[in-house]
């Protein structure tokens, strides 16, 4: 009886399995081009691959301005930092909030974390540009 009640479970969910594939899972399976995804899926993996560029690049910059920097400075730049982020986060999902529970909600929000992310990057370059 264990053993029918288990298979029929084992049965009655493996079709579900299939709307659990991420992003990235359809990106191992087959190459994605980004400038001609047009698919949910594609678009959403698309957009974090974009961002997740952009944020690579802001903590290269930043790494590269802290090391810069002697305590007091450094202090606040790392303060800065760390209440950007918090920033960042915030008013991303202030901007997307009425996209909640739509199929584009983590493209839209991915879109507005790298759009705020190379601002961030602008704004550490131009500093140390003009010291």
């Amino acid at each position: 009886m264990y053993k029918q009640i288990s298979t029929f479970i084992l049965v009655a969910i493996a079709p579900l399995s299939i709307l659990v594939i991420s992003p990235s899972s359809i990106a191992q399976t087959q190459k994605i081009n980004c400038s001609k995804a047009i698919t949910t899926p594609e678009l959403k993996f698309c957009s974090q691959q974009s961002y997740q560029a952009a944020d690579r690049k802001l903590n290269q910059l930043y790494q590269q301005v802290t090391s810069t920097l002697n305590s007091e400075p450094k202090q606040l730049l790392i303060i800065g930092q760390q209440s950007w982020i918090k920033f960042r986060d915030n008013n991303c999902n202030f901007e997307v909030y009425n996209s909640r529970g739509g199929t584009g909600y983590e493209i839209f929000r991915n879109g507005c974390l790298e759009r705020l992310t190379k601002q961030r990057t602008k704004d550490l370059r131009d500093y140390m540009s003009s010291r």
